[in-house]
C-alpha cells in the first residue's frame, strides 16, 4: 500500500515540475514513440487478436475540452504509441508525456511503465511512470501517462529512442486496486484548472485521488502534470470530490484530466 503522506508529498514535487518545466526553453526535438518491451505476469496475456481502437475517452472517465486522435498501437499488447517532447525540470531531471492503447482483449488497471532513453546505443536515462489516466483502460481504449528521469543530463537534443515496459493489472475491484472517479467538471480559467469528479464505481473508495492533467496542441500531446484533490478520506458511492490545479503560466488551452483514487 502506497501511504497517503508519500503520494502527498508526490503531488508538491509535481506541482514544483510543472512550473520549473513552464520556464525551460530546451527539450528533445525528437520525440519518436517508443515500443513496448515486455510485460508482468500480472499483465494480460499478450495475443494476436486484432483489438478494435476506440475513440478517446470511451471509457466516460476524462473531461476537459481535448479531443486527440491517437494512434492504433502494437496488436496484443499495452503499448506506448506517442511521446510529447521532453521536459526538464531545471533541477536536472525531466518529465516525458506519453499516450498509450491497451491492445489485449481484457481491461486492466494499476498501469504503470518503465522507461529508457537511447543515445547513439547507449542507455542515457532511465524511469518509471508516475501517473496514468484513466485508471482502468477497457480494450481497444488510448490512456496517458508520464515518465520522471531523475537525470537527464546526458540525453541530447536529437537521436533519442525511448523504450517502455508496461506491467497492469485486471480492472476489479478488489483492495486497493486502482479506482476511477468520473470527472463531472473541468474548466481552466486562465490561471487553473478547476473541478469536481464523481465515484460511479458503486463502492467506497479512499484516498488520495489523483489528478492527472494532460496538455495538447490539436491531437499532439505537449505536457502533462500530477496534482491532488481536496479530499483525501474515504468516500462513499456517488461522492463528489474537486481539485484545483494552478498551471503556472503553463499553456494547457487544450486539456483532459483523470481522477482515481483506490478501492477500499
Amino acid at each position: 500500500m502506497i501511504s497517503k503522506q508519500t503520494l502527498a508529498s508526490a503531488a508538491l514535487g509535481g506541482v514544483a515540475l510543472l512550473l520549473l518545466a513552464g520556464c525551460s526553453t530546451s527539450s528533445t526535438s525528437n520525440v519518436a514513440a517508443g515500443t513496448v518491451g515486455g510485460s508482468s505476469t500480472a499483465s494480460p496475456t499478450p495475443t494476436s487478436a486484432t483489438v478494435a481502437a476506440l475513440p478517446f475517452n470511451a471509457g466516460g472517465y476524462l473531461a476537459g475540452n481535448a479531443t486527440p486522435k491517437v494512434a492504433g498501437g502494437d496488436a496484443g499488447k499495452v503499448s506506448v504509441v506517442t511521446t510529447a517532447p521532453l521536459k526538464p525540470d531545471g533541477i536536472g531531471g525531466g518529465t516525458l508525456a506519453f499516450a498509450f492503447r491497451n491492445n489485449t482483449t481484457a481491461s486492466i488497471s494499476h498501469v504503470d511503465f518503465t522507461g529508457t532513453a537511447s543515445a547513439s546505443g547507449k542507455v542515457v536515462a532511465s524511469g518509471s511512470s508516475q501517473d496514468t489516466v484513466p485508471a482502468q483502460v477497457k480494450p481497444g481504449e488510448a490512456g496517458f501517462g508520464y515518465i520522471y528521469f531523475e537525470d537527464v543530463s546526458s540525453v541530447p537534443d536529437s537521436g533519442v529512442q525511448y523504450d517502455f515496459k508496461a506491467s497492469t493489472s485486471p480492472a476489479d475491484t478488489s483492495s486497493y486496486n486502482s479506482a476511477p472517479l468520473t470527472v463531472t467538471q473541468a474548466d481552466n480559467n486562465g490561471k487553473s484548472i478547476i473541478g469536481t469528479a464523481v465515484n460511479k464505481t458503486g463502492k467506497p473508495l479512499t484516498g488520495p485521488y489523483s489528478v492527472g492533467i494532460y496538455c495538447f496542441s490539436g491531437d499532439t500531446l505537449t505536457t502533462s502534470t500530477l496534482d491532488y484533490a481536496t479530499e483525501t478520506g474515504d468516500i462513499e458511492a456517488d461522492a463528489t470530490v474537486s481539485f484545483s490545479h494552478d498551471l503556472f503560466e503553463t499553456p494547457c488551452d487544450t486539456f483532459t484530466v483523470g481522477v482515481s483514487g483506490w478501492f477500499q
